[in-house]
């Protein structure tokens, strides 16, 4: 995948999203936003998230992406930049072992609205979507009903985050056309 494009396409899709949010909602847009980082930052980045045991396509991901804010995507996502996800692993925050549902080493790199956690997966790459389950230390143990499969790697959860804002972006102008229709 090629981060780039995916980020200019979401880009567009967040300025349509914003643009349109507030005549559909009632309320205004949070704060929204895809950030692209310095080749220099993304090397620094690469480096630290490297020496902090953050598997390989979370090291592609942040040479060349920082955070990505969509608080008002459903229930919300925010995908921590390469120093808050290294501050929340070291404040204990973030787990680095899931068991119970799930025994595997992971990479949390994002949260939800609804407490949930995203994480790749050492071992397979997948992304699991955490959601119950108990922290200790950096052990999460996770519930069957708290641990599910969202992507089989970041790359189709990003395509899957694109393709959710696409989708959202769609139903706002069909909403926006119904408005001007009742005019």
């Amino acid at each position: 995948m090629d981060l780039r494009e995916w980020r200019e396409a979401m880009v567009l899709l967040v300025e349509e999203f914003v643009a349109g949010f507030q005549a559909v909602s009632g309320y205004p847009p949070g704060d929204h936003r895809v950030c692209l980082v310095s080749a220099e930052e993304g090397a620094a980045a690469v480096a630290t998230l490297g020496r902090g045991g953050v598997a390989g396509s979370l090291l592609e991901f942040y040479a060349q992406l920082g955070s990505v804010c969509l608080p008002d995507l459903e229930a919300g996502i925010w995908i921590d930049d390469a120093a808050s996800l290294i501050s929340q692993v070291e404040a204990g925050n973030y787990p680095r072992l899931l068991t119970g549902a799930v025994d595997d080493e992971v990479s949390v790199f994002a949260t939800d609205g609804g407490g949930g956690m995203y994480a790749v997966s050492h071992s397979s790459g997948c992304v699991y979507h955490l959601t119950l389950g108990a922290l200790t230390g950096s052990t999460y143990d996770v519930e069957e009903a708290g641990c599910t499969v969202t992507a089989t790697s970041l790359t189709a959860f990003l395509h899957r985050l694109r393709d959710r804002l696409a989708h959202a972006v769609g139903e706002q102008r069909a909403a926006l056309n119904q408005q001007g229709g009742e005019e």
